[in-house]
């Protein structure tokens, strides 16, 4: 499905976002995310390929963290 997304607040200028989540196992699974921003000021999107661990959990799991290092 299509969305149009109009123009918001974002983060500039783009850092790496880390995507946590748990594994089946109960140990923690983080990956670096190049491809995301904020939608509004209490919204993100990711862009996430499919065949990553961390979207699998993520759809087990229903939950993530998203972390901004500095």
């Amino acid at each position: 499905m299509r969305k149009n997304i109009k123009n918001t607040e974002a983060i500039f200028p783009m850092p790496v976002l880390m995507i946590a989540t748990y594994n089946d196992d109960g140990g923690v699974d983080v990956m670096n995310a190049a491809w995301g921003t904020m939608l509004s000021r209490n919204q993100v999107i990711l862009n996430l390929t499919e065949s990553h661990k961390t979207v699998k959990n993520i759809k087990t799991r229903k939950s993530f963290t998203v972390v901004l290092p500095l």
